[in-house]
């Protein structure tokens, strides 16, 4: 073996090893790992290698990875399905697998989620106000007017209520 082929060897290796260092972290987009990877200099024979490895050890898949993302999402901070479009968008994932991926988010339970923890301190608030501060949670996380208009209303009816409405 020539010292370029183990050269290259040892380049793919690296980058192998430096990609695995980056997903003990949480999951990862392939998008992600090639432009970690790319930042840390590495050739694009080695990041390829790297990218190859871990798609087939199972380390690597987009759809799983969107998955994960919106169900961590929806867990954690609820968000509209706009905003978790972007989301996997500026990740690098394709529109094929964000569209299957957000195909059956209840946006409305999402959006009720969002903001069902900050009722309590909203409940002494007048109409106006309190139509504001749930305008403005919502708008933020990227539902959409119409159902922001839905859950404010709802929220208004139900306030002093602890089930979720849907």
């Amino acid at each position: 073996m020539n010292s370029q082929t183990s050269n290259t060897s040892d380049e793919a290796d690296a980058a192998w090893l430096r990609s695995l260092y980056f997903l003990k972290f949480r999951p990862r987009s392939r998008y992600e790992i090639e432009k970690y990877l790319k930042g840390k200099n590495f050739p694009f024979d080695a990041v390829a290698s790297a990218i190859r490895r871990l798609e087939s050890a199972g380390y690597l898949n987009d759809g799983d990875f969107a998955r994960l993302w919106v169900e961590n999402r929806l867990r954690c901070k609820p968000k509209g399905a706009a905003a978790l479009r972007a989301e996997l968008k500026a990740k690098g994932v394709s529109e094929e697998i964000i569209g299957s991926t957000l195909a059956d988010m209840d946006e409305k339970q999402a959006a009720w989620d969002a903001i069902f923890p900050k009722l309590r301190r909203w409940h002494t608030l007048d109409k106006e106000a309190f139509k504001k501060k749930v305008a403005g949670c919502l708008t933020r996380r990227g539902f959409h007017y119409g159902l922001c208009r839905e859950i404010i209303e709802k929220a208004w009816q139900d306030k002093d209520a602890t089930p979720s409405p849907f």
